[in-house]
């Protein structure tokens, strides 16, 4: 074997670092802005780190989300991508599909496309979480509640 055809010709030379790195202390969070089917507000910060419009990316986005005591991230489901959960810090109930399940740091949670899920943080304590979604944008979000 030469020493040419050990090079990956599809492999970038170089890498935009602007792009592909994105820390959420230094960008900060947005406030979610959905509302439920009863006119109620869909609760919780999130900021976005690998997306298709921040990072290019063509197959998944992940941000970092938080939720603050009391708030509630409105049950919903997703026809068209599954999403999953890690969870940082803090106890959220997380609702699965008519199930409940008190969820701990270090906790990963599946969430398949279709299945209806939500969270609420009804401790006294932050909820941080890594979130994942298996298409890089535009992917539907439809309220169960």
């Amino acid at each position: 074997m030469n020493a040419s055809s050990d090079q990956r010709t599809d492999a970038p030379r170089t890498a935009d670092l602007a792009k592909l790195v994105h820390n959420v202390h230094e960008q900060g969070f947005q406030e979610l802005n959905r509302v439920g089917l009863s006119g109620q507000r869909d609760q919780g910060l999130v900021s976005t780190l690998i997306s298709r419009d921040l990072s290019d990316s063509d197959d998944l986005c992940i941000s970092w989300g938080r939720i603050l005591p009391g708030q509630r991230h409105l049950c919903h489901h997703h026809p068209d991508a599954s999403e999953f959960y890690v969870v940082i810090s803090g106890t959220p109930l997380v609702f699965l599909g008519g199930e409940e399940y008190r969820a701990k740091p270090g906790d990963g949670i599946y969430i398949p496309r279709g299945l209806s899920h939500g969270a609420w943080n009804d401790t006294d304590t932050p909820v941080d979480l890594v979130v994942g979604v298996s298409k890089p944008a535009d992917w539907e979000f439809v309220h169960d509640e």
